[in-house]
């Protein structure tokens, strides 16, 4: 009987009780022995003779494209050819004239001649690996190059076609009405701008307490809104439910687009210049206006000292819109091909595009005219003070645009508080392709106008103070929470955050060590060296004489004797409510140092002292027989009233009577 034997590898038998095995054919293998069947050999493989164990394999960069491949001719090049050589690029590279070339920003390769265009780029179809990064995103849907959203045309998607303007999320025919729309918003410009220039100035809207409040609360809300528009500038991919609020806001810098400006403009160009001449164009009218109003009535005609503050109060408002319209052709970002694009106009390469020269020059005109402004505006809180002791009635009325919104001790806090829609536009500028940076300079301003308006709570009104304090918290609660959509830092950037935390931390050391300096120089003067002042250091300023206030307290204390009662009531009815506070504190203090306890007007945590009347008694003792009746009288006063303080209970509920203050 004969023997079984396994069919070696490159050989098979499917039947049973066989002579002998059969070879596998060409394109075909068999790697083990006892196979029943044949494989054919996988894609990049061949086998061009029988009976093989396994396939060839294809020589580097080709490849077969179906299984079962017979001989080495089946065998093609996988990429491309260049010169007879097969170039396969892998990854994310394409290819071009016989090299792999990584994949550019924004688009998507797989090695092949072509690539695909992601959401938020562009790519012009005569060159479809130049890309240019879309601000705002959803205007480029990427795909295909030369793909638009809205029916937008331009690289990348900048504009809508001739007669058209952008409404909504869509290119829209231009009406009759659109135009009409802005010529009687003209008209109503130039209407109310004398309008305001009366109603600002009307002798009772001057001094009344709710117009100062709702103007200032207006003006305020508005510059908030200002804010909010630059913060959209920042180049962060924003949510759709945030995108709309910051192109809302973006009306508020004259971001005129949305409104169907482009109906009225030809080019991007005159739309800078028609929306950079506003601002002039309505100061100019204002001043022909006061020229027109010289031939009516007395009670109508301009003054020239409100004339001035009226041009002011307009030039104060704009001041952060017009700053941000200054410096827009100075925004720029880097598209990854190289180019600087305005943000505004996406398609104007900046200091490469023929249109950005004359937006330029209108930019830097419009910055000399604010600065000039600015300028001046410091000039009139420097001298304000001393125009004002001269009794300087025109100056004032000039300046009260400047200095009629606060106190009287923070008149200059107009002037400080005017550049920081500049400062937070510039951070726009001074880091434009580093949206991260610029949302940490534009905290960085916040932080250093709440600081200062927190210190001196400037306006008048408490409330004013109070609202000022609670937009500025708002912002800066919003931009931290807006840092979570802040794109991944590249390692300069981290670098650089990281060396700013150090020299955070060093500082604050620093500022540690030197208040530590400061108290042990405090109490080495005070007991060592026998110092009975208070350090000026730790006052942060000059300590009052208390000779020279007790001067001026006497002289005051006459004045006020002489004026009576009522004649003193009317004085302190022209006083401001930070005054009346202020004056109410002094009586107190005082009053609670002389032991009176009916000049107690405030609470004070501090128990009415013996001390000051115990010095008091001394003086009167050693008064000369040539003192004054009244001064015995006090003196009578004062003995009486000794057993009475010594023994005073210390706290009571109500203020006016007692010394818990």
């Amino acid at each position: 009987m004969a023997a079984c034997h396994p069919c070696a590898p490159g050989s098979y038998n499917n039947v049973l009780g066989a002579d002998g095995c059969e070879e596998c054919s060409q394109g075909f293998f068999a790697n083990e022995s006892e196979s029943t069947g044949c494989m054919q050999c996988p894609i990049g493989r061949y086998a061009a003779q029988k009976g093989l164990a396994t396939c060839v394999e294809c020589p580097p960069g080709l490849t077969t494209f179906s299984r079962g491949a017979l001989d080495s001719d089946a065998c093609l090049c996988q990429g491309e050819l260049y010169e007879g050589q097969c170039v396969v690029c892998s990854g994310n590279t394409r290819y071009e004239a016989g090299a792999c070339i990584p994949c550019s920003e924004g688009l998507t390769c797989n090695g092949a001649r072509t690539a695909v265009v992601q959401p938020g780029f562009f790519t012009d179809t005569a060159a479809p690996f130049d890309v240019y990064r879309c601000l705002p995103s959803e205007s480029c849907p990427g795909g295909l190059p030369g793909t638009c959203a809205g029916g937008r045309i331009g690289v990348p998607c900048t504009q809508c076609p001739a007669g058209q303007a952008w409404n909504t999320d869509v290119c829209a025919d231009c009406t009759p009405f659109s135009l009409g729309g802005w010529l009687l918003a003209g008209i109503v410009g130039a209407v109310t701008i004398p309008a305001l220039y009366y109603m600002m100035n009307m002798k009772q809207t001057a001094k009344a307490i709710t117009m100062l409040a709702t103007s200032c609360a207006l003006a305020m809300t508005i510059s908030m809104l200002q804010n909010v528009g630059i913060v959209g500038y920042i180049s962060f991919s924003w949510p759709a439910e945030l995108q709309w609020i910051f192109d809302l806001m973006n009306l508020f810098t004259l971001d005129l687009q949305a409104l169907g400006f482009d109906c009225v403009s030809s080019s991007p160009v005159t739309g800078y210049h028609m929306t950079a001449a506003m601002l002039p164009c309505a100061l100019l009218w204002l001043i022909v206006c006061s020229l027109l109003s010289k031939v009516l009535p007395t009670k109508w005609q301009f003054d020239s000292g409100k004339l001035i503050s009226t041009l002011g109060q307009f030039m104060q408002v704009s001041f952060t819109i017009y700053s941000k319209i200054a410096l827009s052709p100075m925004m720029c970002y880097s598209h990854p091909n190289g180019k600087s694009g305005m943000l505004d106009h996406n398609g104007i390469f900046c200091f490469e595009s023929a249109e950005h020269t004359p937006m330029f020059i209108a930019g830097v005109c419009v910055l000399c005219g604010m600065i000039a402004f600015y300028v001046l505006a410091i000039y009139a809180a420097v001298i304000a003070p001393k125009r004002a002791a001269a009794g300087d009635a025109w100056f004032l009325a000039a300046t009260r645009f400047l200095l009629f919104r606060f106190r009287t001790d923070c008149w200059w806090y107009g002037t400080f508080m005017m550049p920081r829609g500049l400062c937070l536009s510039l951070a726009i500028v001074a880091a434009g392709d580093s949206p991260y940076v610029q949302m940490l300079i534009i905290v960085s301003v916040m932080l250093i106008y709440v600081f200062v308006q927190l210190i001196t709570w400037p306006w008048k009104l408490p409330a004013l103070n109070a609202f000022d304090a609670t937009i500025s918290f708002c912002l800066i609660l919003m931009m931290a929470i807006l840092g979570a959509f802040a794109p991944e830092l590249d390692e300069g950037t981290m670098a650089s955050l990281t060396s700013a935390v150090i020299s955070i931390v060093l500082f604050l050391n620093m500022v540690v060590f030197l208040m530590l300096c400061v108290t042990l120089s405090a109490l080495i003067r005070l007991n060592v060296m026998g110092g009975s002042q208070e350090s000026v250091l730790l006052a942060l300023g000059a300590i009052p004489e208390p000779g020279v206030l007790s001067e001026k307290l006497v002289l005051l204390s006459k004045r006020i004797q002489d004026l009576g009662q009522d004649a003193m009531g009317d004085v302190l009815a022209n006083l401001s409510i930070y005054d009346l506070r202020m004056a109410a504190q002094i009586v107190t203090a005082v009053g609670s140092e002389v032991g009176e306890a009916s000049l107690v007007l405030t609470r004070r945590s501090q128990l009415m002292p013996t001390s000051s009347m115990t010095s008091a008694k001394a003086a009167l003792e050693n008064m000369p027989p040539s003192a004054s009746v009244s001064s015995e009288v006090i003196k009578k006063e004062t003995y009486g009233e000794t057993v009475k303080e010594n023994s005073r209970a210390a706290f009571c509920a109500d203020p006016a009577q007692s010394a818990w203050l």
